[in-house]
């Protein structure tokens, strides 16, 4: 399509083969191309949902191993809050929360 400045000038066109009889030739190949391709996508879909059962399987297996090593940890090695902290000086565990101040003498 050219433009003469005017309008649209199609004078080009009339030498050109009738689009509208190559697109009719074509068509039957186009519908066994899009009918293939269909055919794949389904197939792709099919595997795909396979693999994604697979993958949730695997993810659960690996939950349930995770626990399984969890609950067989010793009651030292164990980590998250409260496991590794560090527990307060030996001399404050055994003084009496109250001063005895009793021998001083004083009231």
């Amino acid at each position: 399509m050219a433009i003469d400045g005017i309008g649209w000038d199609w004078s080009y066109m009339a030498n050109e083969e009738d689009h509208a009889l190559v697109a009719d030739g074509e068509t039957p190949t186009e519908f066994a191309l899009m009918t293939n391709i269909e055919n794949k996508v389904e197939t792709l879909k099919e595997e795909k949902d396979v693999v994604d059962g697979k993958l949730a399987h695997l993810l659960k297996s690996t939950k349930d191993l995770e626990n399984i090593i969890e609950s067989q940890r010793s009651e030292k090695v164990k980590e998250g809050v409260g496991y590794n902290a560090v527990p307060p000086p030996a001399a404050d565990q055994y003084l009496s929360p109250k001063k005895d101040l009793s021998w001083t003498g004083l009231p």
